[in-house]
């Protein structure tokens, strides 16, 4: 089985060699790639910053300083950067802004000021809802994502793709059903969320794997080995 991870960098190298030590076959080919955004980050001090990717750890902590807010993490991985780098981080069970609209510390926020080092566009559900509740949200773009303009031919032999993110899986199709993909192919997906999007794009064999980490792709996999389909 030939998985392509579409992922960005350095997540795709990561966790291909995760799944590689399963014994499945990768092909490691971004369908977006990462750009730092110029800039400060708004002037603190800040009650939380929320680091919304790993890219917002990257191309954003080296910029400003935390200070003494509260760090929060979307994700176990976005977490461990931080802790890293000396900011350990509180994160939630589930790895979205859903996910962080759960945690204890973010249901009463009226008056706090909060910072959201994240990537330009995106969903604004959080900052939506943190405002909704009475938080000053301030958000620090450090990063962009572009897409690439063509496939590689050998990706076109895939048996299983992976997407972590709807916009990644809107580049995917784009590039899959341009160079005349089947719709049947087998997709691996985050969320229900990124699910119903893949099938609006027109593929008709996406699954829901609930998380973009490797244990939850290799969950995915090891269904589609047992069944044959997603």
């Amino acid at each position: 089985m030939t998985v392509w991870l579409t992922r960005s960098e350095p997540g795709a190298s990561r966790q291909a060699a995760a799944l590689r030590a399963a014994g499945y076959a990768c092909l490691v080919a971004p369908v977006l790639d990462i750009e730092p955004v110029p800039g400060a980050a708004p002037a603190g001090p800040y009650a939380m910053v929320i680091f919304l990717s790993e890219q917002a750890v990257l191309h954003g902590l080296p910029r400003f300083s935390p200070g003494n807010a509260r760090v929060l993490a979307v994700g176990a991985r976005t977490a461990g950067v931080l802790a890293a780098a000396g900011h350990p981080a509180v994160q939630p069970a589930r790895a979205d802004s859903e996910g962080l609209l759960t945690l204890p510390v973010l249901a009463a926020v009226a008056g706090q000021r909060i910072l959201l080092v994240c990537g330009e566009g995106g969903r604004t559900l959080l900052a939506d809802e943190l405002i909704a509740r009475g938080a000053r949200v301030e958000r620090f773009v450090c990063y962009r994502r572009q897409a690439r303009a063509a496939v590689r031919a050998d990706l076109m032999g895939a048996d299983v793709i992976v997407a972590g993110s709807a916009e990644g899986l809107t580049q995917v199709g784009r590039l899959w059903f341009g160079a005349g993909g089947s719709a049947g192919v087998a997709v691996l997906v985050p969320s229900a969320r990124v699910q119903a999007h893949g099938v609006a794009l027109g593929f008709r064999n996406v699954h829901d794997c609930q998380g973009a980490d490797s244990a939850a792709v290799l969950r995915g996999l090891e269904q589609i080995s047992r069944t044959g389909t997603a």
